[in-house]
């Protein structure tokens, strides 16, 4: 079950295609191009949108593109509406408390527009829009609102979406409501393909609903010491805190309340805190590998995933790193 969820605007919440092909064909004729069918325009619209300009029309400049593209979108008076299942499912998300966030090529106004005017802008934790390479753009999203790759899928409907997921390390989920056709979709490999949104909510909520594996947890586990990237904060220890939970190697109702079927929790956090303090690290990222790796590989757990806090910003609580062992 995702923690986090990504959404792509128009043709995975939005059916603004219509609006679209207007707004590209009066870009077109403004340099004598003939107008696209939608299944012209479908076979070959393409992301980031500067390249497909660049490549439809190469002797003109972006900005008057835009200008052009922007007069038309916002001239016009054709309809733009949520897709079927959209509602419900920001509705579905927000019941389950997963975070939800809009990254979107749309103009910053005019996404604006379009989201408060449907009803839908209450549902995004934060919107990232005006992006043109969603790719360059989602590590710094993950990094500005602290999400873990492992929790965290990109839902979209064109290839350039799930290419971006699985650039840096997400779940691309697609759907079949938008820009791109069935063929097109699935050549960029999406680890999901839905028809819709319906469907989604519907795997979703089965995987709510399945059994949870065992998982023991040591909560808070608080250590000093020395970390840092500059050499001045390595020489002095400072307090971390561990939060740790790892699947044992046993169910827990196959124990038999024999403490040589798990993983000796107390042995277990004097070696993590011993192996902190073998010698300096610099980055959290590093330490808090190390310590799922062995919990995995010297105590036989089958995974393991630890969340390390550093207590070092002056106006944040603290700072966090959330690694898993093995890696999905």
């Amino acid at each position: 079950m995702f923690r986090n969820l990504i959404f792509d605007w128009s043709g995975t919440l939005c059916n603004d295609m219509d609006l679209t092909i207007e707004a590209t064909n009066y870009v077109l004729a403004r340099y004598n191009l003939p107008p696209l069918t939608k299944e012209r325009f479908r076979e070959e619209f393409q992301l980031p949108y500067p390249d497909y300009y660049a490549w439809k029309l190469p002797q003109a400049k972006l900005e008057d593109l835009e200008n052009y593209y922007r007069q038309a979108f916002d001239s016009s008076s054709t309809p733009v509406v949520l897709l079927p299942h959209a509602r419900e499912f920001m509705e579905f998300c927000s019941a389950l408390g997963i975070r939800c966030f809009a990254l979107t090529s749309m103009d910053p106004k005019a996404f604006d527009t379009q989201a408060r005017l449907l009803g839908i802008m209450p549902f995004f934790e934060h919107v990232h829009s005006g992006i043109h390479n969603k790719e360059h753009h989602i590590p710094t999203l993950m990094r500005m609102h602290g999400l873990a790759p492992e929790e965290t899928a990109f839902i979209g409907d064109m290839q350039h979406d799930i290419n971006a997921a699985h650039r840096v390390g997400i779940t691309g989920i697609g759907v079949l409501t938008g820009y791109n056709s069935a063929r097109q979709l699935s050549s960029a490999r999406p680890d999901l393909i839905v028809p819709d949104l319906s469907t989604l909510q519907q795997l979703l909520l089965k995987a709510a609903r399945a059994p949870k594996p065992d998982a023991i947890r040591i909560n808070g586990l608080e250590f000093t010491c020395c970390i840092g990237v500059p050499d001045a904060e390595r020489a002095t220890p400072q307090r971390l805190k561990a939060d740790i939970s790892y699947l044992p190697p046993t169910p827990l109702d196959k124990m038999e309340d024999d403490i040589s079927h798990t993983v000796d929790y107390d042995v277990l956090a004097r070696r993590l805190v011993a192996l902190a303090q073998q010698q300096p690290t610099r980055l959290l990222e590093t330490l808090a590998h190390r310590f799922a790796r062995c919990i995995v590989e010297e105590f036989g757990a089958l995974s393991a995933t630890v969340e390390l806090h550093k207590f070092i910003l002056p106006h944040a609580d603290s700072s966090s790193v959330r690694a898993s062992y093995p890696t999905a």
